[in-house]
């Protein structure tokens, strides 16, 4: 006969018809995922007695919060900070033109802190995932003001040379795919007729520097394997192809078997322009080739921009972006990634540490690490602004249009490095987080600015191997020892975690790991959170944000595959939640009143699981071990 513990049911278990989410309970039909449905939500095992300060942070995707209300209710009832994954970052809310919508955060920020989470922001400087054509346009040439206007060409491409376009229509959907050679250039292949004439498109050109007003030649170079129709736009994303050339420019135009040079009178409506082409693929199977691309007009002479020149137009622009953002979020956002990354891997400074990551162009025989990006559209601000200025102009802005009480983190990447440890003081740890505070010193030295706290990502796996753990480990015990010596608030921003076998240097996906393997990553989890309440004093501590919340999925831009999550794809508990529980001190709280009995239970209202789903039984005695809601009482079946 089964064991049977008969309770008293919790104020919250009132009803069988309220059913917990997938993110409350474990992994369904497995044994050892049970001890998981009994875990309160994640933050409620902070004890705020004992750390007044510190908050439970996630990385967020901020469609899914602001559209998938179980997204939403698993960041709002596990986490007291949310972080936006993307939706916070220069490119998302300014475009290669410069205008700036900042519509999401708005929503993001006003949803998030009526739910009671904080907000904290990533981030107001980095190279990565910057509005690049944008930017490079401001530091461009300029008129030569003594110089006559000729007739040249002013923008083109060779796509013999440059075979590469940019964004295309789903090529699997509408039946064409891209190609070049070094003939006959870029070559979309049409193999099936499409509902629409607009069907097929793709950028051929992007970042066109023209000027607004001004007529210009376009002339395009082109055949195909027969006749056909091709019509494009030449703008952005914000103009439209709607016949009203006051938005863009709109193009049509006729291709033959032979090679034309067809030339179409454009006058642009903004500056920063891309052509996009679509073939007419209503009646049309076969071959498009297009040679080249050109716009031919009259333009002055041009010289480059004085260094001052340059520096102002880009602390113009980042006066733009910080005070834009800002104003966004109204005062409630009170931390910040000021700057992100900006420290590299190697190189030196003249002092000791680290040099600042640059692009090569800037710094071609130095640092390994020195394009080191995850988001393309690299722009280095400190190239224009130099090492100092870059964070300190930020750093200016951010204190003039933010709250009165911001703070305000420099946030950076492998400052657990194992590879690279340096002893200072009795403190052995990674030269980076040692490289970090010195620069922090250095940004201060001018007696204006304040840095108020450093982030570490600590994108990290669990070893196998037990020399690499432990290694691991006393890097990551260096680095809190380091970051809370420099009186500095601290803070994880990025938190992940792989695992990596014995012998590999690639992790495994979330399907090859065993049981075993992730309890053990549960158990760092809790020993890292640990960690960081022992070694950081409570006026210092600031949050711990684990970046992925679930699983990342085969298709994931970030550590695609791996088990990075707390929750599963189906946002079921792992058992790394119970590593951050422990972690925080907590343990489970199974909200049992006293036991009753222990026998069998005859049922005659039903047998329910907590998720609301009747049981196919009238007895305890053949259930699965589990908890269960018989006759309106909680029953744990051993």
């Amino acid at each position: 006969m089964k064991k049977v513990l008969l309770c008293l049911l919790t104020a919250s278990l009132l009803s069988p018809a309220v059913a917990q989410e997938n993110f409350e309970l474990g992994k369904p039909n497995d044994a050892n995922y049970r001890y998981l449905d009994e875990y309160k939500a994640l933050k409620e095992y902070i004890d705020n007695s004992k750390y007044p300060n510190f908050k439970l942070g996630a990385g967020t995707t901020v469609n899914d919060y602001l559209t998938n209300n179980t997204f939403k209710n698993l960041i709002n009832k596990n986490f007291s900070e949310t972080v936006a994954g993307n939706a916070m970052k220069m490119a998302s809310c300014v475009d290669g033109n410069g205008n700036m919508n900042f519509e999401t955060v708005k929503k993001y920020v006003n949803a998030a802190t009526e739910a009671g989470l904080s907000v904290y922001g990533h981030t107001l400087a980095w190279h990565s995932q910057q509005p690049k054509s944008w930017l490079l346009k401001l530091i461009g040439d300029k008129p030569d003001p003594s110089s006559e206007e000729t007739y040249q060409v002013v923008a083109s491409k060779d796509f013999t040379k440059d075979k590469s376009v940019g964004w295309t229509s789903d090529k699997t959907q509408y039946g064409f795919s891209i190609n070049f050679d070094g003939t006959n250039g870029l070559d979309v292949k049409c193999s099936q007729q499409n509902t629409n004439a607009w069907d097929v498109q793709f950028q051929a050109m992007t970042d066109i520097a023209l000027t607004a007003g001004k007529t210009y030649k376009m002339t395009i170079t082109v055949k195909g394997s027969k006749a056909g129709k091709m019509t494009g736009h030449l703008g952005d994303w914000n103009t439209n192809n709607d016949g009203d050339d006051a938005t863009g420019v709109n193009l049509s135009y006729d291709f033959t078997t032979d090679w034309q040079d067809i030339t179409i009178d454009v006058k642009p409506t903004i500056d920063g322009n891309f052509v996009l082409l679509q073939v007419n693929t209503t009646d049309f199977t076969g071959d498009v080739y297009i040679k080249s691309i050109k716009f031919e007009g009259y333009k002055g002479k041009m010289i480059p921009q004085t260094k001052q020149e340059m520096y102002d137009a880009l602390v113009g622009a980042m006066d733009q972006w910080i005070s834009g953002m800002m104003e966004a979020c109204d005062g409630k956002v009170k931390g910040w990634d000021l700057v992100n990354e900006a420290i590299g891997g190697g190189g030196d400074d003249g002092e000791g540490n680290y040099a600042l990551q640059h692009s090569t162009a800037y710094n071609p025989s130095g640092n390994p690490d020195a394009t080191w990006d995850v988001g393309g559209d690299n722009f280095y601000w400190q190239d224009y602004l130099g090492d100092l200025n870059y964070v300190r102009e930020a750093c200016r802005l951010a204190r003039k249009y933010g709250p009165s009480d911001v703070k305000l983190f420099i946030n950076d990447y492998n400052l657990e490095g194992v590879w690279d440890i340096t002893t200072k003081d009795g403190i052995s740890a990674s030269k980076k987080v040692w490289s970090m505070v010195n620069w922090i010193k250095k940004w201060e030295k001018d007696g204006v600015t304040k840095i108020d706290g450093i982030g570490t990502q600590m994108h990290i796996s669990y070893y196998e191997n037990s020399t690499s753990q432990n290694n691991l480990k006393k890097a990551i015990t260096g680095m809190f020892e380091v970051m809370a010596k420099s009186g500095k608030l601290v803070r994880v921003s990025e938190m992940d975690m792989g695992y990596v076998p014995n012998g590999k240097d690639k992790g495994l996906s979330t399907s090859q790991l065993t049981e075993e393997q992730h309890k053990q990553m549960a158990d760092f989890y809790e020993w890292i959170i640990k960690e960081y309440l022992r070694i950081v004093p409570t006026e210092q501590q600031w949050s711990i944000c684990q970046w992925c919340p679930t699983d990342a999925p085969e298709y994931s831009g970030w550590r695609a595959n791996e088990p990075v999550g707390i929750w599963d794809l189906d946002l079921y508990r792992k058992h790394v939640y119970a590593g951050f529980v422990k972690g925080l001190g907590g343990e489970a709280s199974t909200g049992i009143g006293k036991v009753k009995t222990e026998k069998t239970n005859d049922a005659i209202k039903g047998i329910y699981k907590f998720n609301g789903e009747r049981v196919n039984a009238t007895s305890s005695d053949n259930l699965p071990s589990g908890m269960y809601i018989i006759d309106g009482k909680k029953v744990v079946v051993k």
